[in-house]
């Protein structure tokens, strides 16, 4: 395979796009072969030859270290998928949530796809993220291999060693089947880790890009243009306003009293001047 089909098929192993496959309803991914036996019938031959009591009690304090470091491995996958499936969930709520509160198309007119497209994408890689983690701590799907309780009985009927190569037999192959359980769900632990880690990139690009789609704007409304002067204010002198109330007011109007008794002085007569004659008498 060619250098550039391995570079292009790491870049979608990284971007978690190899788990849309899984995710559109198709079979999980087969699992790796085992390089261990996985059957009774391939242990017992592997073991067959252990006849030494000190190896026998050799293999058997080995093959229960082993079956408890997977069940180990298992308790921290599973609390891995747990505090991630919180944190998925709780971010998950608050950015559904509190998107609308300073997610305006008025404000954000430029950019409103880019930012809508952002926002569907990181809220896909969020649900994707739960679940994919919820396969991981699902019970149902998955089965602990554990020796057999019934193998105490067997000691009345047959020798210590055959009991003791038993055992041995039993706790390697419960190691076994366990290990490939643990594996697949640190597989889909990983595929959730990297569907995450795709939410946290979109959710870091829509966080730039709102901020710049709401700065842009304020920026231009705010600036001035270049060879103008900014305005100045002046301040004018208070001028003190009278506001009339509602108050009443008395008023004062002169009223002029004529009495009635006065005797009121007519002319009764016109003196008109009487004309003036001269007589002369002569000798």
């Amino acid at each position: 395979m060619s250098n550039w089909r391995l570079t292009v098929y790491r870049i979608i192993e990284r971007l978690g796009l190899d788990w849309l496959v899984l995710l559109a309803g198709k079979p999980a991914f087969e699992d790796p072969p085992s390089p261990y036996p996985t059957t009774f019938l391939e242990i017992r031959k592997k073991f067959g030859d252990l006849r030494d009591t000190e190896k026998l009690d050799d293999a058997l304090g080995y093959c229960t270290g082993l079956l408890n470091r997977e069940e180990k491995r298992l308790d921290k996958i599973e609390a891995k998928a747990f505090t991630l499936i919180r944190i998925t969930s709780i971010a998950t709520g608050l950015i559904t949530g509190l998107t609308g509160l300073f997610l305006s198309q008025e404000q954000i007119t430029s950019a409103w796809l880019l930012i809508l497209i952002l926002y569907v994408l990181a809220i896909a890689s969020l649900l994707f993220t739960i679940f994919l983690a919820n396969k991981v701590v699902t019970v149902g799907d998955y089965w602990s291999t554990y020796p057999s309780a019934n193998d105490i009985f067997k000691l009345s009927n047959a020798t210590l060693h055959y009991v003791r190569r038993e055992r041995v037999v039993s706790l390697f192959y419960s190691f076994a089947q366990n290990q490939r359980m643990v594996n697949r769900k640190a597989t889909f632990l990983r595929g959730a880790q990297h569907w995450f880690k795709n939410a946290l990139t979109l959710l870091l690009t829509l966080t730039l890009t709102l901020l710049l789609a709401l700065y842009i704007p304020f920026r231009l409304s705010t600036s001035t243009p270049a060879g103008t002067s900014a305005p100045t204010v002046t301040p004018s002198p208070i001028q003190p306003t009278i506001v009339p109330t509602d108050t009443p007011q008395s008023s004062f109007t002169p009223t002029v009293v004529v009495p009635t008794n006065t005797p009121v002085v007519q002319p009764a007569a016109t003196i008109q001047p009487s004309p003036t004659f001269t007589y002369t008498l002569t000798p």
